[in-house]
């Protein structure tokens, strides 16, 4: 797993298209597809952030390479704003880091996002 910044237009219509976010993106073997888990920044206190997390939909962690907390949502994309799956090597995705998330947070953001957006 790894953390990505992917601009808005390559996963949904949105009023800023060359805005990015930040995601951590994994390749799931069952279904040979990679999978791009929405992450949010809680280093302002949002009141609708905390609630999320407070109702279960956002899991608070700390990524080494962000340095801040950073709110986990429990959804995930498989596929672009066309219809095709994420592609990694695209010119509208960016790697954060080189390093990889750590094994066991990773296996804790799988089993938390398990949500597919595009259903």
């Amino acid at each position: 797993m790894r953390l990505v910044r992917i601009r808005n237009r390559y996963l949904f219509n949105s009023n800023n298209p060359n805005g990015n976010h930040v995601y951590a993106v994994y390749y799931d073997r069952r279904t040979k597809q990679n999978r791009a888990v929405a992450l949010t920044h809680l280093y302002n206190k949002d009141p609708k952030r905390f609630e999320q997390v407070r109702r279960g939909n956002i899991m608070v962690t700390c990524f080494r390479s962000l340095k801040l907390p950073t709110g986990v949502q429990n959804y995930y994309y498989t596929k672009n704003i066309y219809g095709k799956n994420i592609n990694l090597k695209d010119k509208d995705i960016v790697k954060v880091s080189k390093h990889y998330i750590p094994k066991r947070q990773s296996d804790i953001i799988k089993r938390f996002a398990y949500k597919d957006y595009n259903k």
